[in-house]
C-alpha cells in the first residue's frame, strides 16, 4: 500500500505566498482578492516576461490558494501539474476543450457520468465532434472501434458511476497509445488511494474535488492533472472562459486534503459492510461493489486498488418508482441528495439524475433502471447504518 503524501497546501505557504513573511500562519489564509497590485508598468512587464512563482495578476489567472491546491494534488497524483476549475464539469470540459478540435472522434465509456455525456453531445457536437459509447471493460470491443475510425481522445472512469465497474486502465492506455489517442480517467471515485491512473499509463486525470477531496458537501471544484504542457493547455482553456476556481473554494478543498486518507478509509470500509449486508438481503435484487466476489472485476480490484474497494454501493430494488419512494421515505436520517461523498451517507437515483441525460434505451441498455439505487457511504457508525437500512429495505417489502 503506497504512502500517503505529508505535505498538505498548508505547508506550501513560502511557494506560493507573495507575502511569504515570517511569522507564517500554520494554515494559509484565503486571499479573497480579485486583483494584485504592482508598483509601477517595469513591475508588471516584469512580471509578463517571466511569471515568476509567487507572483500573481489576477485571480482568474492565478490565486495563491489556488496555486497551493494544485500543488498538492499534483503530487498526491504523481503528475508533474494540476489545474483546478470552478467544477468537476469545469475541469472535465476544459480538458476535452484542450485535447479536441473540430473533426476529432471522442470514445466514451457507456456508463460515464451523464453530465460528461450532457456536455459531449449538446456542446461539443456543435464543434462537430463526434461521440462513440463503448463498454470500456470489453477491450475488444474498443480495440475494434479504434481499429475503425480515427479516435483523438478516449474518457473512462476508474470506479465507473453508478455501477462500480473497474477497467483495466493501463490495457486501456495501451490501446489508446497504439492508435496515437490521448486516455483520460476521471479518478473521482477511486481517488489518489487507491489508484494513480498516470501512472498506469494514462495521459491526463480528472477529479470531481466536489466530491472526495472535499469531502464535506459544502464547496464545488475541479482538477485536470497530467504533464506540464497539457495542464498549460487546459490552463488556458479554464483561464479563458473564466471557468477558474475561487480563492475560499480553494482553501475548502485544501482543507480536505488533510482529512481525505481517513475519511476515505472508514467510507469504504463501512461500503465493503454494506454490500455483503446488501447482497444478502431479500429486497435487493442486484448489488454492485468491488469488494464483492460477485462483482464481474473483483479479481481485478482486489489486484489494483490496494485495498480501497470505494464508498459507493449500487443496488437494484423493485423497477418501480413507489418502491424506490417507500425505501427513501423510510430513512429519515439518509437523505436523498443527488451527489456523493460527504461525510454523511446519501442516497442518489441515477435514473431521474445524474443519469438522465442519456435516453431512456440507452439507460435500459447500459443496466440503469427506474429501481437502481446509489448509496455514497459515509462516515457514521457501521451498526446505524445497518440499522438504518434495514428499515429501509422492510419498507420495500409491505
Amino acid at each position: 500500500m503506497h504512502s500517503w503524501h505529508s505535505e498538505t497546501a498548508s505547508a506550501r505557504t513560502a511557494k506560493t505566498d507573495p507575502e511569504a513573511e515570517w511569522p507564517r500562519p500554520e494554515t494559509q489564509p484565503i486571499y479573497q482578492t480579485s486583483v494584485f497590485t504592482f508598483t509601477d508598468v517595469d513591475d508588471v512587464m516584469e512580471y509578463y516576461a517571466s511569471r515568476p512563482a509567487g507572483r500573481y495578476l489576477y485571480s482568474r489567472n492565478g490565486n495563491p490558494n489556488v496555486t497551493a491546491v494544485e500543488d498538492a494534488v499534483a503530487t498526491l497524483e504523481g503528475a508533474e501539474a494540476a489545474c483546478f476549475s470552478a467544477s468537476g464539469m469545469g475541469a472535465i470540459s476544459a480538458a476535452v476543450m484542450a485535447m479536441c478540435q473540430a473533426g476529432d472522434n471522442v470514445l466514451v465509456s457507456q456508463d460515464i457520468y451523464g453530465g460528461t455525456l450532457v456536455f459531449l453531445r449538446q456542446v461539443l457536437a456543435s464543434y462537430q465532434v463526434k461521440v462513440t459509447l463503448a463498454d470500456f471493460t470489453d477491450l475488444a470491443s474498443v480495440a475494434a472501434i479504434l481499429a475503425e475510425s480515427t479516435v483523438r481522445l478516449l474518457i473512462a472512469e476508474s470506479l465507473t458511476n453508478p455501477l462500480m465497474r473497474v477497467p483495466d486502465i493501463g490495457r486501456l492506455a495501451d490501446l489508446a497509445h497504439s492508435r496515437g489517442a490521448v486516455l483520460l480517467i476521471d479518478n473521482t471515485f477511486a481517488t489518489p488511494l487507491a489508484v494513480h491512473p498516470l501512472a498506469l499509463g494514462a495521459d491526463l486525470v480528472a477529479h470531481s474535488a466536489t466530491k472526495y477531496m472535499g469531502g464535506h458537501s459544502d464547496v464545488s471544484g475541479g482538477v485536470v492533472c497530467g504533464s506540464l504542457s497539457q495542464i498549460d493547455r487546459v490552463r488556458a482553456v479554464i483561464t479563458a472562459v473564466g471557468s477558474n476556481l475561487s480563492p475560499s473554494d480553494a482553501w475548502l478543498i485544501a482543507r480536505g486534503l488533510k482529512t481525505l486518507p481517513l475519511r476515505f478509509a472508514k467510507q469504504c470500509t463501512n461500503a465493503t459492510q454494506l454490500a455483503s449486508f446488501f447482497a444478502a438481503h431479500p429486497a435487493v435484487h442486484a448489488t454492485w461493489h468491488p469488494s464483492l466476489t460477485s462483482h464481474p472485476e473483483h479479481a481485478h480490484a482486489k489486484a489494483t486498488l490496494q485495498g480501497y474497494y470505494g464508498a459507493i454501493v449500487t443496488i437494484q430494488l423493485a423497477d418501480d418508482i413507489a418502491v424506490v419512494n417507500r425505501f427513501m421515505r423510510a430513512l429519515p436520517e439518509i437523505p436523498f441528495a443527488p451527489s456523493l461523498a460527504g461525510v454523511t451517507t446519501s442516497l442518489s437515483h441515477p435514473w431521474t439524475t445524474s443519469h438522465r441525460g442519456f435516453s431512456e434505451d440507452e439507460r435500459r441498455a447500459f443496466g440503469i433502471s427506474e429501481g437502481l439505487v446509489r448509496v455514497s457511504v459515509g462516515i457514521e457508525h457501521i451498526d446505524d447504518l445497518l440499522q438504518e437500512f434495514g428499515r429501509g429495505l422492510a419498507a420495500c417489502q409491505v
